[in-house]
Order: structure tokens, then C-alpha cells, then sequence
């Protein structure tokens, strides 16, 4: 079920809390060359001016969907996590506030909205996480009505992810699913697709292409 973000009820402490523990952790990913801020700025660039709804798939602890919430007139973020978004709500809240964010936990590989339903869906930084990653892109592409936005780690940024999970003492988790061929897919399917990569990220800017008759 979807919750609506202003309908939560936090406690500013918990926030705030929350807040200094994300700086921390944003310092620690600057100090092995990673700028989580820069790296936002560069995709938020890339995806361009918001008139509608978004659909973020993979939320995560919410610094990506904190950025999209400032931009989109409303804003949905799944995750198969219960746990991860709560954190995310705490920082969205921090940063961007909720009235237009709302939060459902799911399976991305089957979404309840019909085709078109959101003018741009968005994921940043989930792809190798997900099971069955062409599963959701496929369904990323059933409901997206325009744009689609998919991006994850490049080399150097994969490389620096795991040397600080190294460091804290546990592997950093990747599914199988390659990443690059992404691009070939979204063109086979009917999309004009442009590729950046660039600042520890591979990105996928992809536009649906309209048809005689209709989208």
C-alpha cells in the first residue's frame, strides 16, 4: 500500500539525528573519492526539467529521491525494503521535506500501475542489486510514459563502494546483470537512448519514441 509522506508523523530529533549520521557517512564516501553531492548535481543534469509524475525504483536510503522530491511536482519511490525506507523518509524529510513524496514497498519486478502511467522513471545506483535486473527494466518501460533514467556504478565508482565496504568489514552485494548492454536493450525496445559516463557513474538517458497514431 502506498504511504503518502505528509502523512507521517516523525520526531524532529530523529531527523536531525539522522542527518549528521548520512553527513558522516557522505565524508567517509568523499574521503576514497566519491562526492555523493557532485554526483547527484551531474544526474539530477542529466534528467532535465519535471512537468509530471515520477516513479523512482530502488530507494534506498532516499539521497537520490531527496534531490528528485525538490524538482517533481509528486514523487513515488518503491523499495523492496521495508527497513531501508524508513531511513529514507527520515532523509528526505531532512532535506527536501514530504509533502509530495510518496512511499511503497514492492517488488519492482511487478509494479501495480498501468502502461504510461508516470512521465519519468528514474533508478540510480539499484540495478545491481535488483534479482532479475532486465525484469525491471521491462517494467520500468511498461509504465514510463516519456523519459527513463537508469544509472548505476561505473568502474572506478564499484571499485570505490567496495573498498569502503572492505574496509567496514563485509562484501558489498552485486547480482548478476550486465549493466552495459542496458542501452542496446532500451534502443530494441523502442527508445532513443543516450549514454554518459562520467564522475563514477554510467548513465542511460532514455526518451520513448512517439509512433503515427499515438506514443
Amino acid at each position: 500500500m502506498e504511504i503518502k509522506g505528509k502523512d507521517l508523523k516523525l520526531d524532529p530529533a530523529e531527523i536531525e539525528e539522522n542527518k549528521k549520521k548520512a553527513e558522516e557517512r557522505f565524508s567517509l564516501f568523499k574521503s576514497y573519492g566519491y562526492d555523493r553531492h557532485k554526483s547527484q548535481a551531474f544526474l539530477i543534469k542529466k534528467v532535465g526539467p519535471i512537468k509530471g509524475p515520477v516513479l523512482e525504483i530502488g530507494t534506498g536510503k532516499g539521497y537520490m529521491a531527496a534531490q528528485l522530491a525538490k524538482k517533481a511536482p509528486s514523487l513515488l519511490t518503491v523499495d523492496i525494503s521495508k527497513e531501508e525506507q524508513r531511513l529514507a523518509v527520515l532523509n528526505i524529510a531532512a532535506e527536501s521535506g514530504l509533502e509530495q513524496v510518496g512511499f511503497l514497498v514492492c517488488d519492482a519486478a511487478k509494479l501495480p500501475y498501468p502502461d504510461n502511467s508516470f512521465e519519468l522513471v528514474i533508478s540510480v545506483n539499484a540495478f545491481h542489486h535488483f534479482e532479475a535486473p532486465f525484469a525491471v527494466v521491462a517494467e520500468m518501460m511498461r509504465i514510463c510514459k516519456k523519459k527513463l533514467v537508469i544509472a548505476d556504478f561505473n568502474r572506478q565508482g564499484f571499485e570505490i563502494v567496495r573498498k569502503i565496504h572492505q574496509a567496514e568489514g563485509h562484501q558489498h552485494e552485486e547480482h548478476q546483470g550486465d549493466f552495459g548492454i542496458v542501452g542496446v536493450y532500451l534502443k530494441e525496445q523502442g527508445f532513443s537512448v543516450k549514454k554518459f559516463d562520467d564522475y563514477c557513474q554510467l548513465v542511460y538517458v532514455a526518451e520513448k519514441i512517439k509512433t503515427k497514431g499515438g506514443e
